[in-house]
């Protein structure tokens, strides 16, 4: 079974950075793309991997892309930006990619090593 996320990408002063809004507290950082792609697919395999474990539904994913750059730009409200632009005279983001992530789940609720959630592909829609 294949599960289609979107995924909202950001590259700042700091690197590049991932989360996952159908998914809340799948997050992940790198300092370049290369090693950004591979702590979000660590980071959503380790937490596809616990929902599992725990028996619990494995989160639907239900956003859009649209659905996501509305969700992300009110996440950045004024009073988050706010502050940054205070310290360090920049914007926080440098720029943002609005992707779909597709991973394959194991078929069956179990998890075996050999049926771990892994990426099948990562491509923009």
């Amino acid at each position: 079974m294949n599960l289609t996320y979107t995924v909202v990408f950001i590259l700042d002063v700091n690197g590049w950075g991932a989360y996952v809004p159908d998914v809340p507290g799948c997050v992940s950082v790198g300092d370049t793309w290369e090693e950004m792609l591979e702590m979000i697919d660590e980071a959503l395999t380790f937490h596809l991997e616990g929902v599992l474990e725990d028996g619990d539904p494995l989160p639907e994913p239900k956003m859009s892309i649209l659905e996501a750059i509305a969700y992300h730009v009110e996440e950045t409200a004024d009073d988050t930006i706010k502050p940054w632009l205070e310290l360090y005279d920049l914007p926080p983001t440098v720029a943002t990619r609005f992707e779909f992530v597709e991973i394959e789940v194991p078929a069956s609720e179990s998890t075996q090593s050999s049926g771990a959630p892994r990426f099948a592909s990562v491509s923009a829609r």
